[in-house]
């Protein structure tokens, strides 16, 4: 398969907040795990005399997308949402750029950033090339990103399992809507949900969720992945819980087919929220008669539970 690697180069007055601006901006997009560049020595903004000395200069954020039918478009949106970020700032300079990849070489540079991470009182996830000794009471997720890109390290994942934690119980129905990697139907599965599906737009996504869910022993007698655009694959199926770990504008549009799938004493888990937009989405769910019961907000990230009034 091939990927799009993105690479900003960049230079900047603050460099940790540019960076850290950087990679908020590409978890917009989906991603949880990022490369970063930073040379030993360094000069500052104000001796760059032209665009050569610039580039030269490889302080860099780097990420991975699959090359699919989106590719285009996606590398479209993002050059688009820098832009709009960063065009009103005399602090920063940054140049983007798209490159094709194959497999081998996305291995090479991104599976040694990864590492055994502990997102909850109960959830560990580790990458399936590191070692760890669980302790008691522990949830393990064995998890290959692969091609889908999601680590379970990214605030919008842990805040969703979080609360996922506290609303899911035994024998409850879960659909997790964009589920990318597969890591939200596995933590349905380890919390005791009886039947969970996952839908994801993403084919390749698809496939990784599915080898994902069977590293983890999850039964696929109770367990279902579906290619398509958010609900319009899932017919005539109400759930306990509902989960979906996607950009705000997404939910957005997710929330107006909600009803088709959401039981009417059932639990709806958002994630995926940039801040910014929190009190927009709160105002959908309100519109539509959704109850806010809890909001968990961690660096500029926001996971919304509501249930119907």
């Amino acid at each position: 398969m091939e990927l799009t690697e993105v690479k900003v180069i960049f230079d900047a007055d603050n460099i940790e907040i540019v960076k850290n601006e950087i990679i908020s901006l590409f978890h917009e997009f989906g991603i949880s795990g990022v490369k970063i560049d930073e040379p030993m020595e360094r000069n500052i903004l104000d001796f760059y005399k032209d665009e050569k000395d610039f580039l030269t200069n490889e302080l860099a954020v780097t990420a991975y997308f699959p090359k699919n039918a989106y590719a285009k478009r996606r590398e479209q949106l993002i050059s688009e949402r820098f832009l709009e970020f960063f065009k009103d700032r005399e602090d920063v300079l940054y140049s983007i750029d798209f490159y094709d990849l194959d497999d081998e070489d996305y291995v090479d540079n991104w599976k040694k950033y990864v590492f055994t991470t502990k997102i909850s009182d109960r959830f560990v996830v580790k990458p399936t090339w590191r070692e760890y000794e669980k302790e008691e009471n522990e949830l393990v997720i064995d998890l290959d990103p692969g091609r889908a890109f999601g680590t379970g390290t990214h605030p919008t994942t842990y805040l969703c399992i979080r609360n996922m934690e506290k609303y899911i119980k035994e024998n409850h129905s879960v659909i997790d809507v964009g589920t990318g990697s597969g890591i939200l139907m596995i933590a349905a599965s380890k919390l005791g949900a009886k039947e969970i599906y996952g839908v994801d737009i993403d084919s390749d996504a698809c496939e990784v969720a599915k080898e994902n869910l069977e590293l983890n022993n999850v039964s696929q007698l109770n367990t279902k992945v579906l290619v398509g655009n958010l609900l319009d694959v899932v017919e005539e199926k109400k759930f306990d819980v509902v989960v979906a770990n996607i950009l705000a504008d997404v939910i957005l549009l997710l929330l107006k087919d909600i009803f088709k799938v959401m039981d009417k004493d059932g639990i709806l888990i958002l994630s995926g929220i940039i801040e910014d937009k929190k009190d927009l989405v709160l105002q959908k769910c309100k519109e539509i008669g959704l109850e806010p019961l809890e909001i968990l907000e961690e660096k500029e990230w926001v996971s919304i539970v509501v249930k119907i009034k």
